[in-house]
């Protein structure tokens, strides 16, 4: 009997586990570090109805600078998350992938512009949702 308690109860923690550990879900100031210098935007994610939604706005932007569109290929797995999102400009256009690993209130990855990676930086800046 307490064998049968202590499984149902492995499996109780086992599978709620999943759902409470999409760590990324909130409000974000996000900081991609480059040599050209530091680009922030307020990151927010959200879960949907069809997974999860990803948008941002860059945090005092320079006249006419291009923002990135809302993510796509959205992969959150506990405290590990990727994403891609699309730069459209005058030029063309250029698909940057994000990912990166959730601490607390931080996240440290990288964004990959398919020509260098930046160090890619988070702190949360609202409760999750």
């Amino acid at each position: 009997m307490r064998n049968s308690m202590a499984l149902g109860l492995v499996l109780v923690v086992a599978l709620a586990t999943p759902a409470l550990a999409q760590s990324l879900v909130g409000q974000w100031k996000a900081t991609a570090h480059s040599p050209g210098g530091d680009t922030s935007e307020i990151l927010s994610v959200a879960r949907t109805d069809a997974g999860y939604a990803i948008n941002a706005r860059l945090v005092d932007p320079a006249p006419g600078a291009p923002e990135a569109g809302p993510g796509t290929d959205i992969a959150l797995n506990g405290d590990n998350f990727s994403y891609k999102r699309k730069v459209t400009t005058p030029d063309g256009s250029l698909t940057i992938t994000y990912s990166g690993v959730v601490s607390g209130d931080t996240f440290t990855g990288v964004a990959d512009l398919g020509f260098g990676q930046a160090p890619y930086t988070g702190v949360r800046i609202a409760d999750r949702k």
